[in-house]
């Protein structure tokens, strides 16, 4: 079936420019054609998708989710995650990938806390076609040392060293390896290790490291023999810089990143991906006994640099991916298009720059350059469309009307 999708203005990520009257051709779930309107006959296509009141772009990429959490304050206790059975998870997080999907992020990628690889059914789930989502890269159970960032904190006759349900708590290079090859067994898609502790860790700073480089090499090792991404939890610089000569794909958060690790990350082509929405919802949000007073401090802390930091990282030419952290503290799926604002705002991105984060570098970044993130000729039909034009003021990514994945039409919102 052949569609033709008419744009007021379109943003295909090859440039940073936007085109005026164009046409995407799309047959089937790819596009065919990328032309300018005038040069087109309607009457050759099957259906006529009128957006010539739109700006219109590449699906999106959120290169950071949870899907096992919504923005609640407690959800990831120890007494709630281990409340449950997994395929409470899993059901659960069909219906907040669909609240993604309908907010224009085609493509996610999850980085943990869903227990017992539940963020692979759902990833399975979608791609059969039994539920509309995004489609989704996922990392299965997360690889961090025994009490660090995310590790439960039981008695010792309830936990140790080991599996804990949503983290694989390991020491050593060799159960590194062992950790990563079991999470691409049972279906991962990409690594995800923690080389720092965290803001909502127990520990009184997010900054040490947690992992050892010869921990992070091993398991990014066996990624790589699999020809998966990696990507590494890091908040203090060490661990940060740590995980980068490792060779880690990229770094998530990067809070206190130092300029010569930023410059590190250029030689090496080590992605960032910010997830500033999070803190400053946290910042913003947050009521009195929400977290203890001890994470509350470094909720702040890091709040104070964290857009500095980004903004540095930026001007050094690091390549940023969009990416959000949702599902954690008050950041609800389906929101979390605010993050644009902060980038641009805050950080100092340009706004072309902020949609080829969210778009083209996400893609690349997860291996998948050759197939979505550009509006291009061969490429799947992934979609998107706003009123107004983001390259003006971004916020008005915060309300995509229209979205298509794969050639399909999952939304048509416009008034």
């Amino acid at each position: 079936m052949k569609k033709l999708i008419l744009c007021k203005r379109l943003f295909t990520s090859e440039t940073d420019y936007a085109q005026d009257n164009m046409a995407i051709v799309v047959d089937d779930n790819r596009i065919s054609d990328v032309l300018p309107a005038a040069e087109v006959n309607r009457e050759a296509f099957d259906e006529v998708i009128d957006l010539s009141d739109s700006f219109v772009m590449p699906g999106l990429f959120d290169c950071h989710t949870h899907i096992a959490s919504n923005g609640g304050t407690d959800e990831m206790r120890d007494d709630v995650r281990y409340s449950e059975i997994p395929a409470t998870y899993a059901l659960r997080g069909v219906n907040r990938a669909k609240d993604d999907l309908m907010a224009g992020f085609t493509s996610i990628r999850d980085l943990g806390c869903c227990p017992e690889w539940a963020d692979v059914c759902v990833m399975n789930a979608i791609a059969s076609g039994a539920f509309p989502g995004p489609r989704m890269m996922v990392s299965g159970i997360t690889l961090n040392a025994s009490g660090g960032h995310g590790d439960n904190r039981f008695m010792p006759q309830y936990s140790g060293l080991g599996k804990d349900n949503v983290r694989a708590i390991i020491c050593g290079p060799d159960q590194a390896r062992q950790a990563a090859r079991m999470n691409f067994k049972y279906g991962a898609t990409c690594l995800k290790f923690m080389a720092t502790y965290g803001i909502l860790s127990y520990s009184d700073d997010p900054g040490p490291q947690e992992l050892t480089y010869d921990e992070m090499r091993a398991a990014i090792e066996i990624a790589e023999f699999r020809g998966y991404p990696s990507c590494a939890h890091a908040e203090g610089r060490y661990g940060i810089r740590a995980a980068v000569e490792a060779g880690v794909t990229s770094i998530e958060h990067g809070i206190f990143m130092d300029e010569e690790t930023a410059e590190l990350m250029v030689q090496k082509g080590t992605y960032l991906v910010p997830t500033l929405v999070t803190m400053n919802r946290m910042l913003e949000k947050m009521e009195p006994g929400a977290f203890s007073e001890a994470v509350a401090n470094k909720i702040r802390r890091a709040a104070a640099v964290h857009a500095k930091t980004i903004g540095m990282a930026y001007r050094k030419g690091v390549k940023i991916a969009f990416g959000t952290d949702v599902g954690a503290p008050y950041v609800f799926h389906g929101t979390q298009a605010e993050e644009f604002v902060y980038m641009v705002r805050d950080a100092g991105m340009a706004p072309a720059h902020a949609l080829h984060a969210a778009t083209r570098t996400a893609a690349e970044s997860f291996n998948w350059g050759d197939k979505v993130g550009t509006i291009t000729k061969g490429k799947l039909a992934d979609i998107v469309a706003v009123q107004g034009d983001p390259l003006v003021d971004i916020s008005v990514m915060q309300d995509v009307k229209f979205v298509m994945k794969d050639g399909v039409v999952y939304k048509d919102a416009r008034a």
